[in-house]
């Protein structure tokens, strides 16, 4: 199986992505793991942590999708980011999973339009989480 991990997206990356492939590797994974980010921050870091270069596939991508931006606008205009890059391996066939930490609506939009629907599948959403307040039938919207 291959599985592509986007090191660029999440609080404190590439590091804690670092982290996360060498207690991966160490606890007998058995998956290829694709690393998609900036190759010389991640180069270093796999270097840091003892990660053997021919453990995991390192793949350079020049551009990183920020939380503030608008997932659609930033899918379009940043092309080599490492989502836009994960989710163009993936509709190839190369990888069997893409996962980010990154900017959650350019994860839900790059599905969308990166990836064919399974039929009989939903597509994906995001649902709110609704709370009760007062009473048996009283609820509020939270974000």
């Amino acid at each position: 199986m291959n599985i592509g991990l986007d090191m660029m997206g999440g609080d404190f990356s590439p590091l804690e992505a670092v982290k996360g492939v060498q207690l991966y590797l160490r606890e007998a994974g058995t998956a290829t793991l694709w690393l998609i980010g900036d190759e010389r921050q991640v180069g270093s870091l796999l270097e840091e942590h003892g990660i053997a270069a021919g453990s995991v596939r390192v793949v350079h991508a020049a551009q990183v999708i920020d939380m503030h931006e608008h997932p659609t606008k930033a899918l379009k205009e940043k092309p080599q980011s490492s989502i836009g890059i994960g989710f163009g391996l993936l509709a190839s066939g190369k990888m069997d999973a893409f996962i980010s930490a990154g900017n959650t609506g350019a994860m839900l939009v790059g599905a969308l339009y990166s990836l064919k629907p399974i039929e009989g599948i939903a597509p994906p959403f995001l649902p709110s989480y609704l709370r009760r307040t007062e009473g048996p039938a009283s609820f509020s919207m939270s974000d």
